[in-house]
């Protein structure tokens, strides 16, 4: 399987998890955090998060235009490992961060930045003269 097949089928099954955290939030917030905002609002970020990685894969897997070889592939081929990593790490924060209620979010952290690291180097390792 090439990368833009893998960017692809792991938008779509991000962007199903996506809506499956949805059904979750929507079944189980009353009883569990009705009366903690902070909580919520976390969960509904880290929500937002997960369909944020599926969209950009999904983007990835129609659009990108890879190298034929040098430095700027590499530079892609990176940024795609980075961005395939970051998704299952935001589904991982929206489970465990949430409820610990902390502004301190570190798989958020590192999920945002796997984010930035991965588009920048699809950015940079793209662009042509």
């Amino acid at each position: 399987m090439n990368l833009k097949s893998a960017h692809l089928i792991f938008g779509i099954a991000t962007l199903i998890v996506f809506l499956a955290t949805g059904l979750y939030m929507r079944a189980n917030f009353p009883a569990l955090y009705e009366s903690n905002d902070a909580i919520r609002f976390i969960f509904r970020a880290n929500h937002l998060y997960i369909l944020f990685s599926s969209l950009l894969n999904v983007a990835l897997g129609l659009y990108a235009t890879y190298r034929d070889s040098g430095w700027k592939l590499k530079l892609q081929l990176a940024g795609s490992y980075l961005l395939l990593a970051a998704a299952p790490i935001f589904i991982a924060a929206f489970f465990i961060e949430p409820p610990q209620a902390s502004p301190m979010r570190p798989l958020t952290l590192v999920a945002a930045f796997l984010t930035l690291g991965g588009m920048l180097a699809h950015l940079v390792g793209g662009y042509k003269k």
